[in-house]
Protein backbone atom coordinates (compact mmCIF):
# COMPACT_ATOMS: atom_id res chain seq x y z
CA UNK A 1 0.00 0.00 0.00
CA UNK A 2 2.09 2.33 1.05
CA UNK A 3 4.63 1.55 -2.02
CA UNK A 4 1.25 2.50 -4.42
CA UNK A 5 1.42 5.70 -2.81
CA UNK A 6 4.43 6.49 -3.26
CA UNK A 7 4.30 5.76 -7.07
CA UNK A 8 1.19 8.01 -7.54
CA UNK A 9 2.73 11.04 -5.84
CA UNK A 10 6.21 10.67 -8.09
CA UNK A 11 3.85 10.51 -11.01
CA UNK A 12 1.33 13.65 -9.91
CA UNK A 13 5.16 15.67 -9.11
CA UNK A 14 6.45 14.96 -12.70
CA UNK A 15 2.95 15.91 -14.40
CA UNK A 16 3.41 19.37 -12.33
CA UNK A 17 7.26 20.00 -14.07
CA UNK A 18 5.71 19.07 -17.58
CA UNK A 19 2.98 21.45 -17.42
CA UNK A 20 5.10 24.29 -15.98
CA UNK A 21 7.77 23.89 -19.34
CA UNK A 22 4.98 23.59 -21.44
CA UNK A 23 3.86 26.87 -20.29
CA UNK A 24 6.88 28.25 -20.37
CA UNK A 25 7.77 27.32 -23.97
CA UNK A 26 3.78 28.38 -25.09
CA UNK A 27 4.51 31.55 -23.45
CA UNK A 28 7.67 32.16 -25.57
CA UNK A 29 6.07 31.21 -28.66
CA UNK A 30 2.92 33.55 -27.81
CA UNK A 31 5.33 36.86 -27.19
CA UNK A 32 6.25 36.57 -30.74
CA UNK A 33 9.86 34.44 -30.24
CA UNK A 34 9.19 31.90 -32.38
CA UNK A 35 11.03 29.37 -30.20
CA UNK A 36 11.22 27.13 -27.08
CA UNK A 37 14.70 29.00 -25.81
CA UNK A 38 14.40 30.44 -22.66
CA UNK A 39 15.31 34.19 -22.46
CA UNK A 40 17.20 35.97 -19.60
CA UNK A 41 14.83 38.78 -17.73
CA UNK A 42 17.07 41.10 -15.53
CA UNK A 43 17.23 40.93 -11.80
CA UNK A 44 15.42 43.87 -10.11
CA UNK A 45 18.38 45.37 -8.91
CA UNK A 46 20.14 45.20 -12.22
CA UNK A 47 20.21 48.32 -15.11
CA UNK A 48 19.20 47.22 -18.57
CA UNK A 49 21.70 48.68 -20.48
CA UNK A 50 19.88 48.14 -23.65
CA UNK A 51 16.91 50.37 -22.58
CA UNK A 52 18.76 53.43 -20.88
CA UNK A 53 21.99 54.00 -23.12
CA UNK A 54 21.18 56.58 -25.49
CA UNK A 55 22.90 55.90 -29.16
CA UNK A 56 26.46 57.72 -29.93
CA UNK A 57 25.63 59.77 -33.08
CA UNK A 58 28.35 58.84 -35.85
CA UNK A 59 30.77 61.78 -36.12
CA UNK A 60 30.79 64.10 -38.57
CA UNK A 61 32.64 67.28 -39.78
CA UNK A 62 31.52 70.80 -41.48
CA UNK A 63 33.02 71.57 -44.65
CA UNK A 64 32.98 75.19 -46.33
CA UNK A 65 32.88 75.28 -49.82
CA UNK A 66 34.19 78.57 -51.63
CA UNK A 67 31.10 80.10 -53.42
CA UNK A 68 33.26 82.92 -54.31
CA UNK A 69 36.38 84.96 -52.90
CA UNK A 70 37.00 83.73 -49.66
CA UNK A 71 38.93 86.25 -47.42
CA UNK A 72 40.35 84.17 -43.93
CA UNK A 73 41.07 86.81 -40.78
CA UNK A 74 43.49 86.40 -37.66
CA UNK A 75 39.89 86.81 -35.88
CA UNK A 76 35.87 86.78 -36.22
CA UNK A 77 35.91 90.14 -37.66
CA UNK A 78 36.47 92.09 -40.56
CA UNK A 79 38.73 94.22 -38.97
CA UNK A 80 40.92 91.93 -38.22
CA UNK A 81 44.31 91.26 -39.77
CA UNK A 82 43.83 88.90 -43.01
CA UNK A 83 44.94 85.41 -43.20
CA UNK A 84 45.06 84.84 -46.51
CA UNK A 85 42.71 85.62 -49.54
CA UNK A 86 41.51 82.55 -51.55
CA UNK A 87 39.40 81.99 -54.92
CA UNK A 88 36.65 79.70 -55.53
CA UNK A 89 39.22 77.62 -57.24
CA UNK A 90 42.69 77.01 -56.22
CA UNK A 91 46.03 76.73 -58.37
CA UNK A 92 44.85 73.50 -60.15
CA UNK A 93 41.02 75.24 -60.67
CA UNK A 94 39.42 72.47 -58.09
CA UNK A 95 37.31 74.48 -55.88
CA UNK A 96 38.84 75.65 -52.84
CA UNK A 97 37.48 73.51 -49.50
CA UNK A 98 37.89 73.96 -45.83
CA UNK A 99 37.80 71.79 -42.85
CA UNK A 100 35.63 73.47 -40.08
CA UNK A 101 37.27 73.75 -36.49
CA UNK A 102 34.47 75.45 -34.41
CA UNK A 103 31.72 77.89 -35.31
CA UNK A 104 30.89 81.38 -34.02
CA UNK A 105 28.07 84.09 -34.37
CA UNK A 106 29.55 87.45 -33.37
CA UNK A 107 26.92 90.33 -33.69
CA UNK A 108 24.50 88.18 -35.67
CA UNK A 109 26.65 87.20 -37.99
CA UNK A 110 28.42 83.32 -38.37
CA UNK A 111 31.87 83.04 -38.08
CA UNK A 112 33.98 79.79 -39.53
CA UNK A 113 36.79 78.54 -37.89
CA UNK A 114 38.93 76.51 -40.43
CA UNK A 115 41.92 74.71 -40.87
CA UNK A 116 43.88 76.22 -43.80
CA UNK A 117 45.80 74.76 -46.60
CA UNK A 118 48.95 77.23 -46.64
CA UNK A 119 51.95 76.97 -44.51
CA UNK A 120 53.09 76.44 -41.77
CA UNK A 121 51.17 73.15 -41.55
CA UNK A 122 47.58 73.54 -39.60
CA UNK A 123 47.20 76.66 -40.15
CA UNK A 124 43.77 78.44 -39.17
CA UNK A 125 41.48 81.60 -39.90
CA UNK A 126 38.36 83.01 -39.63
CA UNK A 127 35.86 83.10 -42.74
CA UNK A 128 32.65 84.70 -43.00
CA UNK A 129 29.35 83.57 -44.04
CA UNK A 130 27.88 84.24 -47.14
CA UNK A 131 31.29 83.53 -48.85
CA UNK A 132 31.14 79.48 -48.72
CA UNK A 133 28.95 76.58 -48.43
CA UNK A 134 28.66 74.34 -46.12
CA UNK A 135 28.59 70.49 -46.28
CA UNK A 136 29.09 67.34 -43.93
CA UNK A 137 31.43 64.39 -44.12
CA UNK A 138 31.45 61.46 -41.85
CA UNK A 139 34.65 59.80 -43.19
CA UNK A 140 37.86 60.00 -41.72
CA UNK A 141 41.59 58.77 -42.96
CA UNK A 142 44.35 58.14 -39.96
CA UNK A 143 47.80 57.71 -41.10
CA UNK A 144 50.40 55.72 -38.92
CA UNK A 145 53.63 56.64 -40.33
CA UNK A 146 55.59 53.59 -38.08
CA UNK A 147 53.36 51.29 -38.69
CA UNK A 148 53.24 52.72 -42.72
CA UNK A 149 49.53 52.28 -42.47
CA UNK A 150 46.86 54.25 -43.72
CA UNK A 151 43.19 53.70 -42.49
CA UNK A 152 39.70 54.92 -43.30
CA UNK A 153 36.81 55.75 -41.07
CA UNK A 154 33.14 56.58 -42.48
CA UNK A 155 30.45 56.82 -40.26
CA UNK A 156 32.99 56.07 -36.61
CA UNK A 157 33.33 52.62 -38.49
CA UNK A 158 36.32 50.96 -40.56
CA UNK A 159 36.42 50.27 -43.70
CA UNK A 160 39.90 49.55 -44.75
CA UNK A 161 43.16 49.23 -43.54
CA UNK A 162 45.81 50.00 -46.46
CA UNK A 163 49.95 49.26 -46.45
CA UNK A 164 51.62 52.85 -47.66
CA UNK A 165 55.16 54.08 -48.52
CA UNK A 166 55.53 56.98 -46.37
CA UNK A 167 58.45 60.05 -46.08
CA UNK A 168 62.11 59.36 -46.02
CA UNK A 169 63.75 59.78 -42.40
CA UNK A 170 65.66 62.91 -44.55
CA UNK A 171 61.83 64.59 -46.01
CA UNK A 172 59.62 62.76 -43.76
CA UNK A 173 55.58 62.98 -43.89
CA UNK A 174 54.12 65.94 -41.44
CA UNK A 175 52.35 64.85 -38.65
CA UNK A 176 49.16 67.18 -37.56
CA UNK A 177 45.38 67.55 -38.17
CA UNK A 178 44.83 67.85 -42.03
CA UNK A 179 41.96 67.36 -44.63
CA UNK A 180 41.91 66.33 -48.18
CA UNK A 181 41.99 69.74 -50.25
CA UNK A 182 41.97 68.26 -53.83
CA UNK A 183 41.15 65.42 -56.21
CA UNK A 184 43.54 65.55 -58.87
CA UNK A 185 43.80 62.68 -61.84
CA UNK A 186 47.15 62.96 -63.10
CA UNK A 187 47.66 62.83 -67.57
CA UNK A 188 49.20 59.66 -67.42
CA UNK A 189 48.21 56.62 -64.71
CA UNK A 190 51.90 55.41 -65.23
CA UNK A 191 53.44 57.93 -63.84
CA UNK A 192 54.69 58.64 -60.11
CA UNK A 193 51.61 59.42 -58.97
CA UNK A 194 49.65 56.88 -60.10
CA UNK A 195 46.26 57.10 -61.20
CA UNK A 196 44.96 59.35 -58.43
CA UNK A 197 46.26 62.05 -56.08
CA UNK A 198 44.32 63.31 -52.93
CA UNK A 199 45.91 66.39 -51.98
CA UNK A 200 46.10 67.34 -48.53
CA UNK A 201 46.40 70.52 -46.39
CA UNK A 202 49.65 69.79 -45.68
CA UNK A 203 53.18 70.84 -46.47
CA UNK A 204 56.49 69.30 -46.33
CA UNK A 205 58.59 71.50 -44.62
CA UNK A 206 62.00 71.69 -46.26
CA UNK A 207 60.51 71.46 -50.13
CA UNK A 208 59.36 75.35 -49.86
CA UNK A 209 60.70 75.95 -53.14
CA UNK A 210 59.02 73.09 -55.05
CA UNK A 211 56.28 73.81 -57.41
CA UNK A 212 53.56 74.80 -55.25
CA UNK A 213 54.95 75.39 -52.14
CA UNK A 214 55.33 71.50 -51.72
CA UNK A 215 52.45 70.35 -50.71
CA UNK A 216 52.06 66.72 -49.59
CA UNK A 217 49.16 63.88 -51.09
CA UNK A 218 48.01 60.87 -50.95
CA UNK A 219 48.42 59.02 -54.54
CA UNK A 220 49.44 56.09 -56.56
CA UNK A 221 52.47 54.98 -57.70
CA UNK A 222 54.23 53.76 -60.39
CA UNK A 223 56.58 51.65 -57.78
CA UNK A 224 54.43 49.40 -55.75
CA UNK A 225 57.71 47.31 -54.83
CA UNK A 226 58.20 50.39 -52.45
CA UNK A 227 54.67 50.17 -50.67
CA UNK A 228 55.32 49.73 -46.92
CA UNK A 229 58.98 51.72 -46.93
CA UNK A 230 60.07 54.72 -46.07
CA UNK A 231 61.10 56.63 -49.20
CA UNK A 232 59.36 59.46 -50.42
CA UNK A 233 59.69 63.23 -50.25
CA UNK A 234 57.03 63.57 -47.65
CA UNK A 235 54.05 62.18 -49.94
CA UNK A 236 52.16 58.96 -48.86
CA UNK A 237 51.93 56.69 -51.20
CA UNK A 238 49.35 53.75 -52.34
CA UNK A 239 48.63 50.65 -54.66
CA UNK A 240 46.67 52.45 -57.32
CA UNK A 241 43.37 50.15 -56.39
CA UNK A 242 43.33 51.29 -52.83
CA UNK A 243 44.42 55.23 -53.65
CA UNK A 244 40.86 54.71 -55.90
CA UNK A 245 38.97 52.38 -52.88
CA UNK A 246 40.04 55.37 -50.60
CA UNK A 247 38.49 57.80 -53.14
CA UNK A 248 35.71 56.52 -53.40
CA UNK A 249 35.40 56.27 -49.66
CA UNK A 250 36.04 60.01 -48.70
CA UNK A 251 34.91 63.27 -50.16
CA UNK A 252 36.68 66.32 -50.46
CA UNK A 253 37.26 68.34 -47.11
CA UNK A 254 37.62 64.89 -45.02
CA UNK A 255 39.56 65.22 -42.17
CA UNK A 256 43.64 63.53 -42.29
CA UNK A 257 45.08 62.68 -38.77
CA UNK A 258 49.10 61.88 -39.44
CA UNK A 259 50.06 60.56 -36.17
CA UNK A 260 54.10 58.98 -35.73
Amino acid sequence: MTRTLLKAAVVAVVLVVLAGVGYGIIHARSGGGGTSQPTASPSPTTTSVAATSTPVPAPRWQVAKAVGPVVAYKAPSTSSPVRQRFGKTNANDFPSVFLVRSVRQVGGVTWYNVWLPIRPNESRGWIREGSVAIYTTSAKIVIKLAERRLIVYRRGLLLGEFKVAVGSPALPTPTGIYYINQKLRPTTSGGAYGVLALGISAYQPKLANWLQGGPVAIHGTNQDALIGQAVSHGCVRMHNVDVLKVNAWVPTGSPVVIVN
